[in-house]
């Protein structure tokens, strides 16, 4: 299948060095290659494709990311061509021009167990598919995300730049912006305030050009900062308020009823773990990845119980295989191969950045030395971060202890104190 020859849109993101899965990021290691999964959703036959791909083309593992993707490292110098043909044959690559603006979460638990207001999981691809048949929407930043909360709140720690929160079957409310709409407009409304932030940008950025062009600035002033910046629409000057309340206006979007607190996102719940039982008397079961990595006998056992719905990538570094009767017999097996089944094993307190080699930056080989520890110690009694150097990339929220490689050693923190 040949590869979409992509447009000037993405050519011209210069300033977004956000990789794709055919705009690959050079690591120490080799190509970094970012295959979007809209809602993490991934059928068994595209985790094969990907499982394979990494072990043919790559280092031979697949990275889970913090927004639901996945990533293949080692990649030789022209390897993502053949990567973006093995995608695009499974469906992965629907838009070359597209392929890195693709960023959208959705509650990973929605329709499979009874926590949320309403199924939002459809939602995904809809949004998916209008988004890349605007050609304009090439131009957004690759750090820009999309979000579809079922109600039950669990997005809330990512930070999405639009968020839908559904507070009844056919009422969501909009984040930023406290504005309600009926289901039938969470997709148009979406968008539209994306192609708003674009218009923004633009605006600002032609402002600052003139400015600079009129003797108003200097190199490194608002010019400069314009040009690389507002990759969110909390960077914009009133943090997208203006936008959203003419999106709202637009689409006649209601004010949401209650007191401003209400109009907040949902306190987020504690991550999905283990078995979780479904209405119709099976199962799904949760399952992390250590460090957040999977490897191909890993990858490749999901895939085959991914059954109709697939497997549902978690923001968490975690997988959903829902739909199983034999739920047990499973998480023997995932537990048999390494994976995390339940609240118990040590990935859900240890965590660690790429470290050395794929970091240049890194002091030591972190993600090494956090198995050996585990391996040899059992798990930890709080949550650790082991981070290659002092910019702790990635670090999670709630994190009590940080060990920070300096090269010669490790600098221990608890809760931010040495």
């Amino acid at each position: 299948m040949p590869i979409p020859v992509a447009s000037e849109a993405v050519a011209r993101s210069r300033a977004d060095a956000c990789p794709g899965a055919l705009s690959v990021h050079v690591a120490a290691d080799g190509g970094l290659a970012r295959v979007r999964l809209p809602g993490g959703v991934v059928s068994g036959a595209a985790m094969l494709a990907l499982a394979a791909a990494a072990a043919d083309l790559g280092r031979g593992d697949l990275e889970l990311t913090s927004r639901a993707n996945v990533q293949v490292r080692g990649l030789a110098t022209g390897a993502e061509l053949e990567l973006g043909l093995r995608i695009a044959a499974v469906g992965l690559l629907p838009s070359a021009s597209h392929e890195r603006v693709r960023n959208l979460v959705a509650s990973p638990l929605s329709g499979i167990d009874d926590a949320g207001v309403v199924d939002v999981s459809p939602l995904a691809p809809e949004l998916d598919r209008q988004l890349c048949a605007r050609p304009v929407l090439a131009d957004l930043p690759g750090r820009f995300l999309f979000g579809l909360d079922d109600g039950r709140g669990d997005l809330g720690r990512l930070s999405p730049d639009l968020t839908a929160v559904a507070r009844a079957v056919d009422r969501f409310e909009i984040h930023p912006g406290g504005f309600t709409v009926d289901r039938s407009q969470v997709v148009p409304v979406l968008l539209a305030a994306a192609e708003a932030f674009l218009s923004e940008r633009e605006s600002l950025r032609s402002g600052a050009a003139s400015a600079e062009a009129a003797g108003g600035t200097s190199g490194g002033g608002a010019a400069s900062g314009g040009a690389s910046g507002e990759w969110r629409i909390s960077e914009l000057p009133d943090a997208g308020q203006g936008l959203l309340q003419r999106v709202a206006r637009q689409f006649r979007g209601a004010p949401a009823s209650g007191s401003a607190g209400e109009h907040s996102l949902p306190a987020p719940p504690p991550e999905p773990v283990g078995v979780i039982g479904q209405a119709d008397g099976r199962a799904a079961l949760v399952v992390l990845a250590p460090l957040g990595r999977l490897t191909v006998e890993q990858a490749s056992f999901l895939a085959r119980h991914a059954g109709v719905r697939g497997l549902r990538i978690t923001p968490w570094r975690s997988v959903v295989l829902p739909d199983l009767i034999e739920v047990t017999s499973v998480a023997k097996q995932a537990s048999a191969l390494g994976l995390g089944i339940d609240e118990q094993s040590p990935w859900y307190r240890v965590s660690a950045c790429t470290g050395r080699p794929g970091c240049a930056k890194a002091l030591a080989d972190v993600r090494a030395d956090a198995l050996s520890e585990v391996f040899n110690h059992g798990a930890p009694p709080h949550t650790v971060r082991w981070s290659g150097c002092e910019r702790r990339c990635g670090r999670p929220h709630d994190v009590q202890i940080d060990l920070i490689a300096t090269g010669n050693g490790y600098r221990r923190t608890e809760n931010g104190t040495t």
